[in-house]
């Protein structure tokens, strides 16, 4: 159902406060890293934990919000997402050491699940099709403004205030948004299913993506516990499989699976999880190189970080806009080889590298990005019937986490082939900014960091033939 221009703004301003909100906090935590490692005692697991917990909570209750949101409605259970993400944000800026962070981070991925998924498809269910691209184009715009201002502010913060207030920093600022949104937003989607709820399916799914994490997290671990590792891995792959046996014999599944018949859909499905994992640890691994290789402050490090998302603000929009008028097809391609041509510049960087270069990669992949993500997304959403748009928008969600996470476990593989864990941990955690540990220096932790730019850069080249093969004529539903 299509509302009014004047209703259609009231949608936009609440689902792009929303955008704002999840992207401040990822970029006012991501700075942090070093310093929060340093502060609680933490190793680089930990450190990856920081971010994979919030990853592990928005991926594994992604499926299940999708589902609820398609039987009962959008707009209470996205309202909900706030007051969730809002009182992990307490509990992670008061937290005593780095697993009650971890749980924190975990319990505020679930809030952002709600608000991340449901927003795109509240904006799906009542903007105009042909003008769609456009809308999802300004609202991951809306999540860049807030990660530029998170950047621009998360320095100061962390240097003058203290690394706790990168979290509580938003408590008011998001319950004001929840007020604004509980005042604003009207269901207009009305379910046609019956309640019926796969749990089953649901425990089987979260059984895979939580075995899978944590396994991958092992493996940067090395040798000691790889069989253990292996192990999990393994039982993550029979949760999988009964998982599919178990939604294709079941009349009300939590995933349909028939929507992969569906190639706009399924190839972008599988276009932005290569991307993801080519996306996911670029900021984490630029923050290492330029606040423990370079040496720079957080202050500094936030503001350098600044031109990708300038550079996304500007073709986020035209990114959408493009698509709107000349189809997905060719705007996301250029997207996904001028990423993978940036993350080819990021991986010749070395520890004497100009910073200009540096900041120039930056700019090219956010051109990429904001050429690629609204354009890949607009097909996903709109190539689906309206009654799957909340599963649509899960399944979209749940691919870029797990490639995400996939991504930051990659990272730390690739690293520690290059440089031992125990002594990346020291050098990332600015123990004193050792320069020197076992033999082993910041020279080559550097090393390492541009052989995981080479992997992510490969990932997004490799994304491109899957948008490339997909159909450019819309079917309207």
């Amino acid at each position: 159902m299509e509302r009014d221009s004047f209703g259609i703004l009231g949608v936009i301003s609440v689902t792009t406060l929303a955008s704002f909100l999840t992207g401040l906090n990822a970029r006012l935590a991501v700075v942090g890293l070093p310093v929060i490692a340093h502060e609680l005692g933490a190793d680089i697991d930990t450190i990856l934990w920081i971010i994979q917990g919030y990853m592990l909570g928005s991926t594994i209750i992604q499926l299940i919000v999708g589902r609820l949101s398609d039987l009962f409605g959008r707009v209470k259970l996205f309202n909900l997402g706030f007051l969730v993400f809002i009182t992990a944000a307490v509990i992670a800026g008061f937290s005593p050491n780095p697993f009650i962070l971890v749980l924190a981070r975990i319990i505020q991925g679930t809030g952002a699940a709600f608000l991340m998924t449901l927003s795109v498809t509240i904006l799906t269910d009542n903007v105009p099709k042909n003008s769609l691209g456009t809308w999802l184009g300004i609202n991951q715009v809306a999540w860049r403004v807030g990660a530029v201002v998170g950047l621009s502010l998360s320095g100061v913060i962390i240097d003058y205030l203290g690394w706790r207030w990168i979290y509580l920093f938003y408590v008011p600022l998001g319950f004001g948004f929840y007020l604004w949104s509980a005042r604003t937003l009207k269901e207009v989607y009305k379910p046609t299913e019956k309640t019926n709820l796969d749990k089953v399916g649901f425990i089987l799914f979260t059984g895979f993506l939580s075995l899978i994490l944590i396994a991958l997290s092992l493996f940067t671990f090395g040798t000691a516990y790889l069989t253990l590792a292996s192990i999990l891995l393994f039982a993550s792959i029979i949760f999988l499989v009964s998982f599919v046996f178990w939604e294709n014999r079941i009349p009300w599944p939590a995933l349909d699976l028939s929507l992969f018949k569906i190639w706009p859909f399924s190839g972008g499905i599988i276009s932005q999880f290569l991307y993801s994992i080519g996306f996911g640890a670029s900021t984490t691994l630029l923050v290492l190189y330029l606040e423990v290789v370079k040496g720079l402050s957080a202050t500094l490090t936030g503001f350098l970080l600044i031109p990708f998302e300038l550079s996304y603000l500007v073709f986020g929009v035209l990114g959408g806009r493009l698509s709107d008028k000349y189809g997905y097809v060719p705007v996301a391609s250029s997207g996904l080889l001028a990423s993978a041509i940036a993350f080819y510049g990021l991986s010749t960087v070395t520890p004497e590298s100009n910073l200009n270069f540096i900041m120039l990669c930056e700019i090219l992949f956010g051109f990429g990005a904001g050429l690629f993500i609204a354009p890949n997304t607009s097909s996903i959403m709109s190539s689906v019937p309206l009654s799957k748009r909340g599963v649509a928008s899960a399944l979209r969600a749940v691919s870029f986490n797990i490639g995400f996470v996939l991504s930051l476990n990659v990272a730390i593989i690739s690293m520690v082939q290059f440089v031992p864990y125990d002594v990346a941990s020291k050098l990332i955690t600015a123990e004193g900014f050792i320069t020197n540990s076992g033999g082993y220096s910041l020279a080559d932790l550097s090393n390492a960091l541009t052989k995981s730019f080479a992997i992510q850069a490969v990932a997004m080249a490799s994304a491109i033939p899957f948008t490339l093969t997909r159909n450019v004529r819309k079917k309207s539903f």
